[in-house]
């Protein structure tokens, strides 16, 4: 039995195309149109039966700038006058009947005899409305976002990721906050690396190398070109392939500097006493709270010293606040100068200070501490014409296990200073843990005066 393929008429193998086909003779009259031509054209009538036009409608067409395009000027036209192909086409099609313009991207091919001779001429065409439209909007945004980055105050960028990241676009903000021109950085892609601070460096390069996957904010620090330091805060979002491969990213930064030198002036009043600069309580505990637990991990030896000036009381009435205010505030300047690095002060309250030794050999250094402290806070102060002189008891309380808190080791170190007032001021007391055994609770050993 021998197959027979089943013929397909001309016209339905043309309807099934997806492109739009219309087919002229040697004279421009339309021997055929396929199913899509009548539809993407269907404003303009139906192109069969009517000679000299290839729609019913009157319609006008236009070249891709919009400029009225002729009949002998139609692709058609020039094909089967020349009987050169075409491809790619832009044309307009414009119709009283409807608003708006039709854009159709036109080819055409040839038709010829068996001598080679020109007898008609295959147009086919897409309707590319939509695209165009969704061009003419893009172009739009991106007209707006660049009259926006052009004139915003905050540095707007864009660059591409990879082994050889750069950037495409700067706005000219970048001039004001950094003092370098867009054009700067267009041509030298290290410069973002040498404009930005040491520390932060290896963040810029990983920036660079992979993008980010999500949006993402983070703070850089900054040189400007004359050398002033300032604080960056960036917003970053990724900009991905067709495949969803980030291929580069947009952001934007602001100077933050101003911010940055606030919060750490409220961080800093927040922990340190505004007359002394001294740290208070809470940075205090905070740091013997470090101490302790090095001291778990190290097996080392520390120490709490809580000092109070004797008889504060009577410098402030018989010589007012502003005396007072003098007196704590050389005694804290002594305190500093006295203890090494590694220790912390801090004032605590009133005529209340305390210390932190770190890294003892052995219980026995902080007395030695204790009695430098007694004997250079005992030194006379000028206070402008007068001297005054003070003393100040201080308790120590020491810790070499860390298992101590932060809060019972000070209250100790408060415990055995109160002692030292009551034995006479002016003098150092220790506090010895109690006897578990003999159910006791804390004892103060006497040292002396010194």
């Amino acid at each position: 039995m021998t197959y027979e393929p089943t013929a397909v008429p001309t016209d339905q193998l043309l309807d099934a195309l997806e492109v739009a086909v219309v087919v002229f003779d040697i004279e421009g009259r339309i021997l055929l149109a396929n199913q899509r031509a009548r539809d993407d054209l269907a404003v303009l009538g139906d192109p069969r039966g009517y000679e000299g036009s290839l729609f019913t409608q009157p319609f006008d067409l236009v070249d891709e700038h919009g400029q009225s395009v002729t009949p002998a000027d139609l692709p058609t036209a020039h094909t089967l006058s020349t009987g050169e192909a075409l491809s790619g086409v832009v044309m307009g099609v414009r119709s009283g009947e409807q608003p708006g313009t039709v854009w159709l991207t036109v080819a055409t091919q040839p038709m010829r005899d068996e001598d080679g001779a020109i007898t008609g001429v295959i147009c086919s065409f897409f309707d590319t409305t939509a695209e165009r439209r969704v061009e003419r909007e893009l172009r739009a945004s991106e007209e707006r976002f660049r009259l926006i980055a052009e004139n915003a105050a905050d540095v707007v960028y864009r660059f591409t990721v990879g082994e050889s990241p750069r950037f495409d676009y700067v706005n000219p903000a970048v001039e004001a906050q950094l003092g370098y021109s867009p054009q700067e950085f267009y041509d030298d892609p290290a410069l973002i690396v040498k404009v930005t601070h040491d520390d932060d460096v290896e963040e810029v390069l990983s920036l660079g190398y992979g993008g980010v996957d999500d949006v993402r904010s983070l703070q850089l620090r900054m040189m400007r070109r004359d050398g002033t330091q300032i604080w960056t805060e960036h917003k970053l979002a990724p900009l991905r392939n067709s495949a969803g491969e980030v291929v580069a990213a947009t952001g934007i930064a602001r100077d933050v500097t101003a911010l940055k030198v606030k919060e750490a002036f409220l961080s800093h009043r927040a922990l340190h006493d505004p007359l002394t600069g001294l740290p208070n309580r809470v940075l205090l505990l905070d740091r013997l709270e470090a101490s302790l637990a090095r001291i778990r991990r190290h097996h080392a030896h520390l120490a709490v010293l809580y000092l109070d000036l004797d008889r504060f009381k009577t410098v402030n009435d018989n010589l007012g606040h502003e005396v007072g205010d003098r007196l704590l505030q050389v005694v804290g300047q002594r305190l500093q100068q006295t203890l090494r690095p590694s220790d912390s002060v801090a004032r605590l309250g009133g005529d209340e200070f305390a210390a932190i030794l770190n890294d003892l050999h052995d219980p026995g250094e902080a007395m030695q501490v204790a009695e430098r402290l007694l004997a250079v806070i005992s030194e006379p102060i000028d206070l402008g014409g007068s001297t005054l002189v003070t003393t100040v008891s201080i308790g120590i309380a020491g810790a070499d296990g860390g298992d101590t808190s932060a809060g019972e080791l000070l209250r100790r170190a408060d415990f055995a200073m109160y002692s030292a007032k009551d034995h006479g001021r002016a003098r150092v007391e220790i506090y010895e843990a109690p006897d578990a055994s003999a159910g006791g609770t804390g004892q103060v050993g006497e040292v002396g005066d010194s």
